[in-house]
């Protein structure tokens, strides 16, 4: 009987103890995973079937996977203070349903890191319960492409990017094109109040939309012509008033196109060519053997010929400026070959003289009136009404070029020289102009230093020539002096104008028609003081003019570098973040090295070794540099998708003034040899026969076998 009722009693607390359970605090959530879209709103449900009083009352959502704090109410406020960093102003609860037993949440613009379980807990002064609720997938608004797209250089290719449907075309307000690189995202285009702006200078007629599918939410991009350096990830941005979201597409393997296989076999052709000829020809000008011709003339044109196209079917890879000098550089390399191939005498004696005197201002010539073609179409796009003005100064450069190459021709070196440098002067203007638009006016100012350095040099060099050196001072040198003296007067007396009207302010440059005063007086002082000494028939003493001539040299010497140091010091200051910065600054340098080699006579009597070298250098080692700089960048460009160097002038041309520097330091140490020998020679003279000689120092002319005829071999500016 006991047994009994002791189990109806706890039949009973069993239903009483369930009925109490059903009435107390128990949270549900929804019956399955959610989903959301990228940058959507999502509503987390948490909910109980009773009221509860908000004394005592703690609300607590947390992340299970890291227990981050989603949100926290408690005594009756919410606590963002303690609130995890990634979910702070994304995350509301409802505070007017809480005490309706309504604990969801509002979890504002998703992020794919919100995928994931979290938990809900509520909690009062008897008893708590929790629930879970979990965000299973994260959906795009905006779509790609699935995979990564492949491609050949010069195609075409098409990079997906859509909107959902469900989004009004109305209500998205922007649309970019990124392209992503090493060091940030590049714009390429955006779409804005129905019209596209095309941003990126190498996308220009390359990158476009599908006009009439914008409505549909089709904002995919085309890209014509397509290059090694679009290989890499593009991304699509969509913006509305209330969200941002995008897409990614990778444009992940390129092909070689037709002509950049070219390339590849122009530069092994030409390397497998430099390097098979190299010995052979070496072998043959050690022991100065007479045969070979056919193996000289092809190690001389065929390497050069083939970089020389190579660079010219790179020009779809690089800049014009950069393919045109690179390319300039390697089909004039020939004639520096020419000029110093050790056994140039055994040419027909009027090629030899003609290839002595004119192949130094040819080469410079060209490259100078090239750049500057080149310049002028830079110019107009940022100068209108300016065709005429560049028309003047391109043609003002092609007769200073043309005619640096007659006064060559007509041994007058150093006037030669002098008007290379006023072309330098004038590709230094030309770069100045045109890549350094905010020193504009600065740049004008420049004149009023280098043009009395130029003037200064041509002074100098006057002075050593006909006063210590003793050579006739005739009308054709002073008409020539003169005349180059009045241009540059008159270049500064303009600019002088130029700055005066377009500042209203005549007295900015007030120092530049005082240079022009000074070089004029400066200059008659000069021919007055040759006059004199022609009508005193030399009567100064042999060492004195010795020393003088001495001097003139360093003068003239130090004179040339402070003018090459400053040109490249004006690119490099005016150009300080422009990225042609390092390429302009070589094209400066090589230029200066140039016109400097003009000012000395083809050396007769070099070192074998030394000469061959140098020879060498420039026959092979420039086309083995120049192969495998084109073959390492295409290759890296290839893999991956961005060029290792933006201006291929900082290999080319350096080396290339390496090749005609060692070239102008052969001149320079036979120009001193000869001139040491002949001082000691007739210091000893002199101190045998213990008289003075008027005409002593017409032998400090540096010709080796005959004192006599100094003008034959005469390396001396």
């Amino acid at each position: 009987m006991f047994h009994v009722l002791w189990g109806m009693y706890m039949s009973l607390f069993l239903v009483l103890l369930f009925a109490v359970g059903c009435n107390g605090l128990h949270v549900q959530g929804p019956s399955g995973p959610l989903v959301a879209q990228l940058g959507d709103t999502v509503l987390l449900p948490c909910f109980s079937q009773i009221h509860l009083p908000l004394e005592g009352l703690q609300v607590e959502w947390r992340k299970a996977d890291s227990e981050s704090l989603v949100i926290l109410f408690q005594q009756g406020e919410i606590r963002p203070d303690l609130q995890s960093q990634s979910f702070r102003d994304r995350v509301h609860l409802f505070p007017d349903e809480i005490s309706k037993g309504n604990f969801s949440i509002l979890l504002n613009n998703v992020v794919r890191n919100d995928t994931g379980v979290y938990r809900c807990k509520v909690s009062t002064t008897q008893e708590s319960s929790e629930t879970e609720v979990e965000l299973k997938d994260i959906e795009d608004l905006v779509k790609g492409a699935d995979h990564a797209i492949f491609a050949s250089v010069g195609e075409e290719v098409i990079l997906n990017c859509s909107v959902d449907s469900n989004l009004p075309a109305h209500m998205i307000e922007e649309v970019s094109w990124k392209k992503r690189s090493q060091d940030q995202d590049d714009l390429i285009l955006f779409f804005q109040d129905n019209e596209v702006f095309l941003s990126h200078e190498s996308y220009q007629e390359r990158a476009e939309l599908f006009i009439p599918e914008i409505p549909k939410g089709n904002f995919s991009l085309k890209v014509k012509n397509v290059k090694l350096e679009d290989k890499g990830e593009f991304i699509c941005e969509v913006h509305t008033s209330d969200w941002s979201a995008h897409t990614t597409v990778v444009l992940q393997k390129l092909g070689f196109s037709t002509s950049q296989i070219l390339i590849l076999v122009l530069c092994f052709i030409a390397l497998q060519l430099s390097v098979g000829l190299c010995v052979p020809v070496f072998i043959l000008l050690k022991n100065k053997a007479t045969s070979g011709k056919v193996m000289h003339a092809s190690l001389i044109l065929c390497p050069n010929i083939c970089i020389f196209v190579a660079f010219i079917l790179w020009s779809t890879d690089g800049s014009l400026i950069e393919i045109v000098t690179c390319s300039t550089v390697s089909i004039l390399r020939p004639l520096m070959l020419m000029k110093t191939f050790p056994h140039l005498d055994r040419f027909p004696k009027r090629l030899a003289t003609t290839v002595k005197a004119l192949v130094v201002p040819v080469y410079h010539s060209i490259i100078t009136i090239t750049a500057c073609s080149i310049f002028s179409q830079s110019i107009r796009q940022i100068q209108t009404g300016s065709e005429h003005i560049l028309t003047v100064m391109v043609v003002l450069e092609g007769m200073c070029s043309i005619g640096a190459g007659v006064l060559a021709g007509c041994s007058l070196r150093m006037h030669s020289t002098v008007v290379l440098q006023i072309c330098n002067g004038a590709v230094l203007g030309f770069i100045l102009i045109i890549r350094s638009k905010e020193h504009f006016q600065q740049s004008f100012l420049i004149p009023s230093i280098l043009v009395p350095i130029i003037i200064g040099i041509m002074m100098v060099l006057t002075l050593q020539r006909h006063y210590f050196q003793g050579k006739p001072f005739r009308c054709l040198h002073i008409v020539l002096s003169s005349t180059i003296l009045t241009i540059f007067n008159l270049a500064e007396l303009s600019v002088y104008i130029l700055i005066g009207i377009s500042t209203n302010n005549f007295t900015t440059a007030w120092y530049l028609p005082l240079e022009a005063v000074i070089h004029a007086v400066a200059w008659l002082s000069m021919i007055f003081l040759l006059r004199c000494n022609r009508c005193q028939k030399q009567r100064c003493h042999f060492v004195k003019r010795g020393i003088g001539y001495v001097c003139c040299t360093v003068i003239t010497a130090a004179l040339i570098i402070t003018f090459g140091v400053l040109c490249v010091y004006y690119v490099n200051l005016h150009m300080e973040n422009d990225k042609d910065r390092a390429g302009y600054m070589a094209l400066t340098a090589f230029l200066h090295v140039l016109s400097t080699i003009s000012l000395f006579k083809h050396p007769k009597h070099l070192p074998d070794l030394p000469h061959i070298l140098i020879y060498m250098f420039g026959a092979v080692g420039l086309n083995i540099v120049n192969s495998i700089t084109l073959i390492t960048e295409l290759s890296l460009k290839a893999d991956k998708g961005a060029p290792t160097l933006q201006d291929l002038r900082v290999i080319v041309v350096p080396f290339e003034t390496i090749f005609v520097s060692a070239w102008l330091a052969l001149q320079i140490y036979h120009f001193w040899m000869g001139t040491r020998h002949r001082i000691k020679q007739n210091f000893e003279d002199q101190r045998e026969a213990g008289a003075q000689d008027p005409q002593a120092m017409v032998a400090l002319s540096p010709s080796v076998p005959k004192p006599s005829d100094p003008s034959e071999d005469d390396p001396s500016p």
